[in-house]
């Protein structure tokens, strides 16, 4: 048998770099499809989290960033049930944006773990901690067990303020200060156990499926309500960012028992009574944006996993939300473009 020519050669080699092409291709494919498995809706969730990956907005870097990547002083801890759609453009906001150095996000039996997704995170690895719950863990009120152990995890790296707010809240710091000095201004008052930040709750905008960018698709918000006294507005509910060493317990999602006679101010310092509501309504040094509802989709979809409350939603939320006064509400453009 003669030995084969260049050309025979050549035409060999052709087809053996399309054969390593092929299993670079359909061997990850198949990889893809067996981690998913048969559970409902895992498989577009894969596709979702890419897609936004690839073509969602590119986030403007803002003065909250730190000049010290380990800076410990501010963290969120987020309680999170199949919503890792949900992490990318909330963690990239709240990084570059707001200066938070830390997160604990706390996976109340996803499935998958988001802890799965973390290539789609666009943030330093190192600023998210995982911690799973399987179900057989779960409790009624699993939020209030999982913020208690937030604050453990906060006290062991040394932070000295947690933010406990939602996957589909985004904080905002409309005026000049970064949110890591508005904090600061409180810490010489010794009586600051936490300070309560309004809502800016924000409507579906008439979106029918979910979009690539949550900043950018709802920009129409409830109104507050400023000739009532804000009485018939949700925006008058507060989330709490608690000074981790007055910390004692969760009273509800929006306000927490504090040690040592510690109360939770407002932004400007005033004292907040109610266990949930702060009245008058302002929002010059921060503010939370809630986007409460998103898309109809979206909303579906928080119907069927609940909460971590047990108190899950329905469609007469969404009603309440779309059929009170709206108002344009674009400053959260400012972060993407």
């Amino acid at each position: 048998m003669s030995a084969p020519t260049f050309l025979e050669f050549a035409s060999w080699r052709r087809l053996l770099l399309l054969a390593c092409a092929l299993v670079g291709i359909v061997l990850p494919a198949l990889l893809f499809y067996d981690r998913w498995g048969d559970a409902p809706g895992n498989i577009q969730l894969g596709s979702v989290l890419e897609t936004m990956k690839e073509s969602g907005p590119t986030i403007l870097s803002g003065s909250g960033v730190s000049n010290n990547p380990d800076d410990a002083y501010v963290a969120v801890c987020l309680a999170i049930r199949n919503q890792a759609p949900d992490l990318p453009e909330w963690l990239q906001h709240h990084y570059y944006n707001m200066g938070v150095r830390k997160f604990y996000i706390m996976d109340d039996g996803s499935s998958p773990p988001v802890s799965d997704f973390l290539d789609t995170y666009p943030i330093p690895a190192e600023a998210i901690e995982f911690h799973y719950y399987n179900e057989s863990e779960r409790m009624t009120y699993m939020q209030a067990k999982v913020y208690d152990e937030c604050i453990g995890f906060g006290q062991q790296h040394g932070q000295t303020w947690m933010a406990f707010i939602d996957a589909d809240e985004y904080f905002d710091t409309p005026g000049s200060e970064t949110m890591s000095e508005v904090l600061r201004s409180f810490e010489p008052i010794d009586a600051v156990g936490a300070v309560g930040v309004n809502w800016r709750m924000h409507t579906s905008n008439g979106q029918l499926i979910r979009a690539n960018s949550v900043m950018q698709a709802y920009t129409e918000c409830i109104y507050d309500d400023p000739e009532g006294n804000n009485e018939a507005s949700d925006n008058k509910h507060i989330k709490s960012i608690v000074r981790l060493a007055y910390y004692e317990s969760m009273e509800n999602p929006h306000k927490f028992r504090l040690k040592q006679g510690a109360i939770t101010v407002g932004e400007h310092g005033d004292w907040i009574q109610h266990y949930a509501f702060r009245q008058p309504i302002t929002r010059d040094r921060l503010a939370l944006h809630h986007y409460a509802v998103k898309s109809r989709q979206e909303y579906e979809e928080k119907i069927s996993r609940g909460n971590a409350m047990s108190d899950p939603k329905d469609w007469g939320f969404w009603n309440h939300v779309e059929e009170m006064p709206h108002v344009h509400c674009p400053e959260m453009l400012r972060w993407v473009k």
